[in-house]
């Protein structure tokens, strides 16, 4: 990942964290948004398939989760683990 690109993930995170914390304190409900499929997958030494995705994707969704972010728009020159598309 290029300096510009991780200083823009920071800023984007800074700016989710100040959106998150300024929901009233009120709030009864939080929104987790699982991003492993996504993410999380770009960290293996090799491509994983798209059975192997599906089959995490089910299994997140059986645990009750109930958002998956799966695709991801990045070229896989960069991120060849993402070359294997779902």
């Amino acid at each position: 990942m290029s300096a510009h690109a991780r200083r823009l993930s920071l800023a984007l995170t800074r700016q989710h964290i100040r959106h998150a914390s300024s929901a009233p304190s009120s709030a009864r409900h939080v929104r987790i948004v699982e991003v492993g499929p996504r993410d999380g997958l770009q960290n293996e030494k090799t491509a994983v398939s798209a059975d192997t995705k599906v089959a995490l994707i089910e299994k997140l969704r059986l645990a009750g989760l109930r958002i998956i972010e799966a695709g991801s728009f990045v070229s896989p020159k960069w991120v060849p683990q993402v070359s294997i598309p779902l």
